[in-house]
Formats: structure tokens, sequence, C-alpha cells
């Protein structure tokens, strides 16, 4: 969320930037809130399912990924979109971002099926106008490494060429970054540019800008994972003028909260239609000093169990009343 307040300081092209800087920045957005609470055991990691992936056009309930590896899928990003893994009838998307939490260890296992999206590494922008400016502006401030491409030579620009070619490409060190933002002042030429550096890097998340939102389906059909338009968040800004929302929504939120057992107790954390009840999964159980994240179908929670439950606010909200759960003691 972005609080917005005046409007000689928050220009769309403002909202727009730090949108752009929420979706390539781990730093600025972690992938989920609450992160911490996991400690060092469990971690959440982002895979990339290419199209001749043994998970492409799959069931869960058909790939069984808790038995067989012991990780939870939580949901999958498809074109700008979370959703969220519902039950077994779920089926895994060619080209999707699939959001996986488990042991580290079981994560490792996941990279046999699809490429895992590297979160280390520098943001490429291609385009310095001045949504690019902003958003480069942001990004430093949050000490992340930036390669800007542009055509012209000027302060601020780390390599003029054309962000359509090859060579261009190689010098940004695109197959090695942690995000690609096109941020280019023409739809059509961001259409192609899209496409073009979706068959360089197709492992890399690519965000892209866009001025029309029409034109956001060509966006996503030509290989982009996210596409937000100045219209858009224009829209939101003029809709908390009009309404007085307090904050412009400009990106999906998962988190994670550990709570008492509630009445989970004496149920089992994947067999108790948890998902399909709420919406949000059980992917841990603290017990004692251990904190486990692999269940064999004798398992069952104990009234003292602390449980970490992962899911958006709605459906996080969900599952407290539906186990007549409470946040835990030590939740912070």
């Amino acid at each position: 969320m972005l609080q917005v307040g005046a409007t000689e300081v928050f220009t769309p092209s403002h909202v727009l930037a730090a949108a752009l800087a929420a979706r390539a920045s781990t730093r600025i957005s972690p992938p989920a809130d609450g992160m911490h609470l996991l400690g060092s055991q469990v971690g959440l990691a982002e895979f990339r399912v290419r199209a001749g992936s043994p998970l492409a056009g799959k069931r869960l309930g058909d790939l069984q990924l808790r038995v067989r590896y012991g990780v939870t899928v939580i949901g999958q990003w498809v074109c700008g979109a979370f959703n969220t893994a519902n039950g077994p009838d779920t089926c895994i998307e060619a080209g999707a971002i699939l959001v996986i939490v488990g042991a580290q260890a079981n994560l490792e296992k996941v990279e046999r099926l699809a490429l895992p999206i590297r979160r280390s590494g520098p943001i490429v922008l291609a385009g310095y106008g001045e949504v690019g400016r902003k958003f480069v502006e942001m990004l430093n401030d949050a000490g992340e490494m930036v390669i800007v491409i542009d055509r012209d030579v000027a302060p601020g620009i780390d390599i003029a060429g054309n962000v359509l070619e090859h060579r261009t490409m190689e010098r940004a060190r695109m197959r090695e970054a942690s995000a690609v933002v096109l941020a280019l002042s023409n739809d059509s030429e961001g259409v192609f540019a899209t496409a073009v550096v979706r068959d360089y890097a197709p492992q890399v998340p690519l965000i892209v800008r866009a001025n029309r939102a029409q034109n956001i389906p060509r966006l996503y059909q030509a290989g982009a994972d996210f596409a937000l338009s100045v219209g858009q968040v224009a829209g939101q800004i003029l809709a908390y003028h009009l309404r007085g929302e307090q904050a412009v929504a400009v990106e999906h939120r998962l988190k994670f909260i550990r709570v008492v057992a509630g009445l989970l107790a004496g149920g089992h954390p994947w067999r108790d239609q948890v998902r399909e009840r709420t919406g949000a999964v059980v992917v841990a159980v603290e017990r004692g000093d251990r904190v486990l994240v692999e269940f064999d179908d004798a398992f069952m929670v104990r009234p003292d169990d602390t449980l970490f439950i992962c899911g958006t606010s709605d459906s996080l909200e969900r599952y407290l009343r539906e186990f007549e759960a409470t946040l835990a003691d030590s939740q912070c």
C-alpha cells in the first residue's frame, strides 16, 4: 500500500514509479509480510514454471508436492494477478511464478522441476524518463544496485543503447538481474521490448510500464510478469480524492502469522480442509524448540502447538474465525 498525500507530491507518475519499485525490489516490498517469524528453518521461494516443466498444466492433487517434497504451494502469479492455491484441483499454469514455502533443503529439490527466481543481482531499468528517474531514486534509497539503459547519453544513464539489441542486454547483465523493468514511453515499443527481453532472459521477473490500460493485455501476452499503467494509478488517486480512501493499493500482499492451535488441535495441518475452508494454509508447526514442516498421516496438532499460517489478509481473518484461533503471544 502507498499512502497518498498532496497532489503536488504524489503525481500518477510518482505512484507508478513506486508501484514498479515495489514489484522489482524485495528490500522495498518483501514477498510476504511476517517472514521473520519463520526463522531460519523455513523459507519462501519463487519458481518460474517453463512450458516444458513437469509442473506445467498439472493439478496440485496429482503432483503431490507436499508428500513428495515436503513443500506447500501458496499460489501462483499469472498475468500480474496472484491466484491462491485453493486445493488439489488448482492447475499450475505454464509461465506462472509459483510461490512455495518449505524447509530450505526441500525448496532446493523443487529446482529440479522449475527455475528458481533469482532475488540477488542488479535491477535493470530501460527508460529514463520521469517514471524511470523516480524509480531509480527510490531504489537507490533502498540500497539496490540499478543499471539504467536509455537511448541517450546523459547523467544517470549507465548504458546508452537500444534495449532491443542483444549487445545492450548483455552489457546490462540482464540474465543476471533480479528483475528487469521496462519504463518506455511508447506502448508499442514496450510490447515489442517485452517479447525480446522475455526471449533473452526467460527466467528473470519482467515488470513493464504502460501508458494506456488497454495495452496491458498485450504486454502479458508478450511475456510480462507484471504490467501497470499510468491510468490505473491515476484512477486510484482520483478515488482517494472522491471517496476519501486513505491508501492506494498497488500490489497484492501475502502475510505470515503465528497462532495458537485453536480448533485445529486434534486435527491434521493438511487434512482438515484448512485451505478449502479459509484460503489460508498451515505451513509449519512449532512444537517446543522444533519447527516441523513435514507431517505424516498420524501427525496430530496438540493444544500447546503454535502454527505458522500463510495467506492474504482476508484469508487469515477467515482462518482466525473458522478455527477460533488467536495470535501467539510472541507475535510481532
